[in-house]
């Protein structure tokens, strides 16, 4: 991945088409964000789709080289 571009659509693809996430990102809390994406968007039963604190602070830390 070259640009932040790149990066933004590959955490999409990760996010939403089963991709490959990007350098730095956790497979684990990804994969917790896109099934509650998947809730959110099929209505989820009463579920807002948010995820934990711990899960959005490891989703969203890069590591640093």
């Amino acid at each position: 991945m070259t640009g932040l571009a790149d990066r933004q659509a590959a955490l999409v693809r990760a996010l939403v088409a089963s991709g490959e996430p990007p350098e730095g990102f956790d497979r684990d809390a990804l994969d917790a964000a896109s099934k509650a994406l998947l809730r959110k968007r099929s209505g989820g039963s009463g579920e807002s789709g948010e995820l934990p604190a711990r899960t959005r602070r490891r989703l969203f830390s890069l590591r640093r080289k």
